[in-house]
Protein backbone atom coordinates (compact mmCIF):
# COMPACT_ATOMS: atom_id res chain seq x y z
CA UNK A 1 0.00 0.00 0.00
CA UNK A 2 1.27 3.14 -0.99
CA UNK A 3 1.88 5.55 1.98
CA UNK A 4 -1.06 7.98 0.38
CA UNK A 5 -3.50 5.20 0.34
CA UNK A 6 -2.30 4.46 4.24
CA UNK A 7 -2.88 8.11 5.13
CA UNK A 8 -6.12 8.11 3.25
CA UNK A 9 -7.46 4.87 5.64
CA UNK A 10 -6.43 6.36 8.53
CA UNK A 11 -8.62 9.52 7.59
CA UNK A 12 -11.24 6.96 7.02
CA UNK A 13 -10.97 5.72 10.58
CA UNK A 14 -10.80 9.29 12.37
CA UNK A 15 -13.98 9.94 10.29
CA UNK A 16 -15.36 6.89 11.47
CA UNK A 17 -14.37 7.93 15.43
CA UNK A 18 -15.76 11.45 15.00
CA UNK A 19 -18.59 9.84 13.60
CA UNK A 20 -19.30 7.39 16.52
CA UNK A 21 -18.23 10.18 19.21
CA UNK A 22 -20.70 12.49 17.58
CA UNK A 23 -23.54 10.05 18.78
CA UNK A 24 -22.54 10.04 22.52
CA UNK A 25 -22.19 14.11 23.14
CA UNK A 26 -19.94 14.41 26.65
CA UNK A 27 -21.14 15.93 29.17
CA UNK A 28 -25.59 13.91 28.80
CA UNK A 29 -26.19 12.24 31.86
CA UNK A 30 -26.76 8.81 31.01
CA UNK A 31 -28.31 6.00 33.03
CA UNK A 32 -26.58 3.59 31.32
CA UNK A 33 -23.44 3.35 29.18
CA UNK A 34 -23.36 3.11 25.70
CA UNK A 35 -22.04 -0.81 25.67
CA UNK A 36 -24.55 -1.65 28.75
CA UNK A 37 -27.27 -0.28 26.76
CA UNK A 38 -26.80 -2.88 23.70
CA UNK A 39 -27.09 -5.57 26.19
CA UNK A 40 -29.82 -4.89 28.15
CA UNK A 41 -31.57 -4.15 24.01
CA UNK A 42 -30.39 -7.59 23.52
CA UNK A 43 -32.08 -9.33 26.43
CA UNK A 44 -35.07 -6.90 25.51
CA UNK A 45 -35.44 -8.05 21.43
CA UNK A 46 -34.17 -11.49 22.16
CA UNK A 47 -35.16 -12.61 25.52
CA UNK A 48 -34.88 -16.28 24.80
CA UNK A 49 -30.98 -17.71 25.17
CA UNK A 50 -29.34 -15.06 26.85
CA UNK A 51 -26.17 -16.18 28.75
CA UNK A 52 -22.79 -14.00 28.86
CA UNK A 53 -20.91 -15.91 25.46
CA UNK A 54 -24.16 -15.76 24.07
CA UNK A 55 -24.59 -11.81 24.46
CA UNK A 56 -20.84 -11.31 23.82
CA UNK A 57 -21.49 -13.63 19.85
CA UNK A 58 -24.37 -11.04 19.32
CA UNK A 59 -22.10 -7.72 20.54
CA UNK A 60 -19.05 -8.74 19.33
CA UNK A 61 -17.63 -7.64 22.49
CA UNK A 62 -15.02 -9.65 23.95
CA UNK A 63 -16.19 -11.75 27.03
CA UNK A 64 -14.28 -9.71 29.40
CA UNK A 65 -15.74 -6.45 28.61
CA UNK A 66 -19.31 -8.45 28.50
CA UNK A 67 -18.70 -9.70 32.57
CA UNK A 68 -17.65 -6.22 33.10
CA UNK A 69 -21.14 -4.54 32.08
CA UNK A 70 -23.48 -7.41 33.35
CA UNK A 71 -21.43 -6.78 36.53
CA UNK A 72 -22.62 -2.67 36.35
CA UNK A 73 -26.08 -3.88 35.17
CA UNK A 74 -26.59 -6.43 37.71
CA UNK A 75 -25.33 -3.84 40.40
CA UNK A 76 -28.21 -1.15 39.02
CA UNK A 77 -30.46 -4.05 39.43
CA UNK A 78 -31.10 -3.65 35.76
CA UNK A 79 -30.98 -7.63 35.34
CA UNK A 80 -31.21 -10.68 36.84
CA UNK A 81 -29.23 -14.04 36.68
CA UNK A 82 -31.42 -17.35 36.73
CA UNK A 83 -29.58 -20.90 37.24
CA UNK A 84 -29.80 -23.24 34.08
CA UNK A 85 -31.56 -26.31 35.15
CA UNK A 86 -29.55 -28.34 32.32
CA UNK A 87 -26.37 -26.85 33.07
CA UNK A 88 -25.45 -25.65 37.06
CA UNK A 89 -22.25 -24.19 35.87
CA UNK A 90 -23.95 -21.40 33.54
CA UNK A 91 -27.18 -19.08 34.13
CA UNK A 92 -29.69 -17.13 31.82
CA UNK A 93 -29.96 -13.38 31.80
CA UNK A 94 -33.29 -11.48 32.24
CA UNK A 95 -34.07 -7.77 32.45
CA UNK A 96 -35.98 -6.41 35.25
CA UNK A 97 -38.34 -3.53 35.67
CA UNK A 98 -35.63 -1.42 36.53
CA UNK A 99 -33.80 -2.28 33.25
CA UNK A 100 -36.42 -1.51 31.09
CA UNK A 101 -37.00 1.87 32.78
CA UNK A 102 -33.33 3.01 32.16
CA UNK A 103 -33.11 1.12 28.35
CA UNK A 104 -35.84 3.70 27.69
CA UNK A 105 -35.09 6.81 29.38
CA UNK A 106 -31.30 6.24 27.78
CA UNK A 107 -32.46 5.63 24.31
CA UNK A 108 -34.01 9.24 24.12
CA UNK A 109 -30.42 10.27 24.51
CA UNK A 110 -28.92 8.01 22.53
CA UNK A 111 -30.91 8.11 19.59
CA UNK A 112 -31.86 11.64 18.97
CA UNK A 113 -28.76 12.44 17.25
CA UNK A 114 -29.70 9.48 14.47
CA UNK A 115 -33.36 10.61 14.09
CA UNK A 116 -31.80 14.07 13.20
CA UNK A 117 -29.50 12.76 11.29
CA UNK A 118 -31.99 10.94 9.01
CA UNK A 119 -34.56 13.80 9.37
CA UNK A 120 -31.94 15.88 7.04
CA UNK A 121 -30.43 13.12 5.19
CA UNK A 122 -33.58 11.38 3.86
CA UNK A 123 -32.86 8.33 1.88
CA UNK A 124 -28.83 8.69 1.86
CA UNK A 125 -29.55 7.72 5.33
CA UNK A 126 -30.82 4.68 5.06
CA UNK A 127 -27.96 3.96 2.34
CA UNK A 128 -25.44 4.81 4.88
CA UNK A 129 -26.87 2.44 7.11
CA UNK A 130 -27.28 0.05 4.20
CA UNK A 131 -22.86 0.06 3.39
CA UNK A 132 -22.79 -0.16 7.62
CA UNK A 133 -24.63 -3.20 7.83
CA UNK A 134 -22.80 -4.44 4.46
CA UNK A 135 -19.03 -3.43 6.16
CA UNK A 136 -20.35 -5.28 9.77
CA UNK A 137 -21.16 -8.46 7.54
CA UNK A 138 -17.81 -8.47 5.96
CA UNK A 139 -15.88 -8.07 8.82
CA UNK A 140 -18.02 -10.31 10.84
CA UNK A 141 -16.29 -13.01 8.26
CA UNK A 142 -12.70 -11.54 8.89
CA UNK A 143 -10.76 -14.23 10.60
CA UNK A 144 -7.01 -13.63 11.22
CA UNK A 145 -6.62 -17.09 11.99
CA UNK A 146 -7.56 -18.41 8.70
CA UNK A 147 -6.05 -15.22 6.67
CA UNK A 148 -9.30 -14.69 4.83
CA UNK A 149 -9.06 -10.93 4.71
CA UNK A 150 -7.15 -9.50 2.55
CA UNK A 151 -4.08 -6.96 5.24
CA UNK A 152 -2.53 -5.57 1.91
CA UNK A 153 0.28 -2.68 2.57
CA UNK A 154 -0.55 -3.12 6.87
CA UNK A 155 2.95 -3.74 7.21
CA UNK A 156 4.61 -1.49 4.51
Amino acid sequence: MEKKEWLQMLAYLEELHHFSRALLPPGQKRPLTAAELDLLSILYLHPEDNTPLALSRRTAMKKESVSRCLKQLLEKDCIRRTKNPQDERSYQLSMTKTGEEAMQASYGLILQPLYDLRREMGEEFIRLFELIEQGNRQMAAYSPSHGSHSTEGANE
